[in-house]
């Protein structure tokens, strides 16, 4: 099943739909490219009302910038992905390269240490992650549990493994 497919974001809502969280509203774009300008996957986690889903990026909508290239400075230093994902002012789009989800998604590096290094560009208002974040690490929790299981040979709702959907977006 393809990362950030209709089916895998079904799946992994499916996981996520008894998961109990504090009440936030707020989405994490996730564009995970291959770093030499190839395709793009990308996808949200929608935190609403104390629920999470993950939904697949329209098609048509502007994904570039997901190989971790650096984003155009903003006048607060931070940086602004061209087409940033809708004008919602709780959107906050984390663009990396397959290797740094990858890596973020096995516990080699960490998302922060990911962040501050510069591999993961964050385009949107960071308070919204500040925000949150004990939100994001439920359901960080959550989806790696269900992913781990995979590995482990369990049943695992059909989910594909390759990257950590919350990869960067709370662990």
């Amino acid at each position: 099943m393809e990362i950030g497919s209709r089916a895998w974001c079904a799946a992994m809502s499916e996981v996520l739909a008894d998961v109990e969280l504090p009440e936030v509203h707020a989405t994490v774009e996730q564009r995970i490219g291959d770093g030499n300008g190839g395709p793009v996957v990308a996808y949200r986690l929608v935190l609403d009302s104390g629920r999470a889903h993950l939904e697949p990026v329209p098609d048509g909508a502007d994904v570039s910038n997901a190989d971790g290239a650096d984003g155009a400075d903003g006048p607060d230093g931070a940086d602004e992905a061209e087409g940033t994902a809708d004008a919602d002012d709780r959107t906050v789009v984390m663009s990396q390269s397959r290797e740094t989800a990858t890596a973020v998604r096995r516990g080699e590096l960490g998302a922060l240490a990911a962040m501050q290094a510069g591999l993961i560009k964050i385009s949107g208002d960071v308070r919204v992650l500040i925000a949150a974040a004990e939100a994001l690490a439920v359901v960080d929790a959550a989806l790696g549990a269900a992913l781990a299981g995979e590995q482990d040979g369990a049943p695992s709702n059909g989910a594909d493994d390759r990257d950590d959907p919350a990869s960067g977006a709370g662990g």
